[in-house]
């Protein structure tokens, strides 16, 4: 899918958070969040058990931001207190997907809400075509509850493409239609 990108903002800020694009420096913070199990409670199987899985992350987060123009940022607080990782990165289906992941310590503070609020809008400002997905398990209604808040629909909840506790489906949900060919990867991938 073809869109004509615009330049992001390198900085957002909202009402109490800063949000910066990723870069290397951003690693060690971003594997202390990312191996700590607390913050895959809902997916252990997710856990960074080593810093290279979250080189990895950092790297590929910083190629997608550099072809779509968009992507994850490092969120910190003004007082630069690193908090996590959040944004939108473009998918293989050419959907922006929504995520965030954030240390325990900000939890409950309504930050995840506006870093899903930033990244629908910047989403929309660069490719205005592209619809925004969010992909969550069953057994996370907090993350949810931000995609709901964010504007997106649930379209979809079934079988859970990863390994996840038992009983636990997966959902798609979306800003807009989607394509079939949009919705069945998301689907796959879900």
């Amino acid at each position: 899918m073809a869109h004509q990108l615009l330049t992001p903002q390198q900085e957002i800020r909202t009402d109490r958070l800063v949000l910066t694009p990723l870069t290397p420096a951003d690693i060690d913070d971003a594997h202390a969040v990312f191996s700590d199990a607390r913050t895959w409670a809902h997916l252990p199987s997710g856990r960074h058990v080593d810093r290279a899985s979250t080189v990895d992350l950092v790297q590929r987060k910083i190629g997608g931001r550099a072809r779509h123009g968009l992507g994850s940022w490092a969120v910190r607080t003004p007082d630069g207190t690193f908090v996590g990782i959040g944004g939108v990165d473009m998918t293989a289906a050419g959907v922006w997907n929504l995520g965030y992941r954030l240390a325990p310590s900000a939890w409950g503070h309504g930050y995840a809400s506006e870093i899903a609020a930033a990244a629908a809008a910047q989403s929309n400002r660069v490719a205005p075509c592209a619809p925004v997905t969010g992909r969550v398990l069953t057994n996370n209604p907090a993350s949810a509850a931000v995609l709901r808040k964010a504007g997106l629909s649930l379209v979809w909840q079934g079988p859970a493409s990863v390994p996840a506790p038992g009983g636990v489906s997966g959902q798609v949900w979306t800003d807009r239609e989607l394509t079939d060919d949009q919705f069945a990867w998301l689907v796959r991938n879900a």
